[in-house]
């Protein structure tokens, strides 16, 4: 069974596919559009700089210091800042790679508060945000990138399934004619299959257990769709 998303090969999420006894299949429906925006405040200025995707870690690894105190979302965010970074000792990442689970451990990492840069895309749910307003966490924005459709359309390799890691990546599957299994990374990806009218065959909360127990609930022997 064949996965198509848009990760590399040597991406966490395409080895957890792999673990799960599937072939992962690199497909770039959307692409990241760096906006080359500078910080919001003087990074030296701040508590920690978060960082939520491995698209907005490519944009702001330049601006990274080993000194530099440094939250993650996911490990694929961590392994795009570098391994100089992984092994200074001042970068955390919660136990899961979602917003809820980086904004515990930013109360617990830093109890006093402060100001935090986050780094993210333009669609972003904004989560951390809205939880943070009015409290001793001052968030900063910080928009490094925003999601666009890939351009010339990428034809898709024959594949069993595609998994759509965003509500846009989703919109676009939605009209890709033929039989593959749709999967969505999160209920906002699930919502945007059937706003556009497609069926969704299975939902994962967005960490790597879940796609792995998602996947093992089809069968590799069972028939390729299509055929």
């Amino acid at each position: 069974m064949k996965l198509a998303l848009a990760r590399p090969l040597d991406h966490p999420l395409c080895r957890a596919v792999a673990e799960a006894g599937w072939e992962p299949v690199p497909y770039y429906i959307t692409s990241q559009e760096f906006t080359h925006a500078t910080p919001p405040m003087p990074l030296e200025a701040i508590a920690a700089l978060l960082v939520l995707s491995p698209a907005a870690a490519q944009a702001v690894k330049v601006w990274v210091t080993k000194s530099m105190q440094v939250v993650v979302q996911g490990e694929g965010t961590e392994q795009t800042l570098g391994l100089e970074f992984a092994h200074s000792g001042n970068i955390r990442r919660p136990r899961q790679a979602t917003a809820e689970s980086l904004w515990d451990m930013l109360q617990q990492a830093f109890p006093e508060g402060g100001d935090f840069v986050l780094a993210r895309g333009e669609r972003s749910r904004q989560y951390i945000e809205a939880v943070a307003k009015g409290s001793a966490w001052r968030i900063h924005p910080w928009i490094t990138h925003r999601e666009v459709s890939t351009k010339p359309d990428p034809t898709l390799p024959r594949t069993d399934a595609m998994l759509a890691l965003s509500p846009l990546q989703a919109e676009y599957m939605a009209g890709i004619p033929g039989g593959q299994l749709r999967f969505a990374w999160g209920e906002r990806a699930a919502k945007a299959f059937r706003a556009s009218g497609a069926e969704v065959h299975g939902v994962c909360e967005p960490n790597k257990d879940a796609l792995i127990h998602l996947l093992r609930t089809f069968a590799p022997t069972q028939e390729v769709l299509g055929e």
